[in-house]
């Protein structure tokens, strides 16, 4: 027997509804709390509201994860990706990626903008693309190449 309250959020997602209800989470240090906190009161978000991002971070970070090969996670281990995060909006070309020379995840932008760049160059520096509002690729990238290493992206656009 299945409680309406303990749907998978797999159903919920396609719903498009969440249920909702008031957890206790024991142990939280007050620093982190105090943080989280801070991050609420700046983008006027409830502390639930920033704890329910954070989760989903964590968990397309760990799902990407698994669908990473070992030699990548060695290479994580050694320092050898680069984070671009916590932006609202960027452009980023071919050249820009190759000057940076290093596989990249991208995480928490509005709106990532790929531009002069092909799926070899995509391919070769382009590790991951988590919490991402809109991508926009042009036409010499392909979705499917883009989807394949994407979570919690609300949407694709092809110019």
């Amino acid at each position: 027997m299945t409680n309406k309250n303990d749907e998978s959020n797999e159903d919920n997602e396609k719903d498009e509804k969440v249920v909702r209800k008031t957890i206790s989470i024991k142990g939280v240090s007050a620093d982190l709390y105090n943080r989280i906190q801070k991050i609420s009161n700046d983008t006027g978000k409830t502390i639930g509201q920033v704890t329910d991002e954070a989760y989903k971070s964590f968990v397309g970070s760990v799902n990407s994860a698994k669908n990473i090969s070992q030699g990548f996670l060695n290479g994580i281990k050694e320092g050898s990706s680069k984070f671009i995060e916590n932006i609202k909006e960027l452009e980023i070309t071919g050249t820009d990626l190759e000057e940076i020379d290093r596989k990249i995840i991208f995480k928490n932008i509005d709106i990532l903008t790929f531009k002069d760049i092909d799926n070899d160059t995509f391919d070769k520096y382009v590790n991951s693309i988590v919490m991402v509002k809109t991508i926009i690729i042009p036409k010499t990238v392909s979705k499917a190449r883009v989807l394949l290493k994407s979570n919690f992206v609300d949407k694709i656009i092809t110019e």
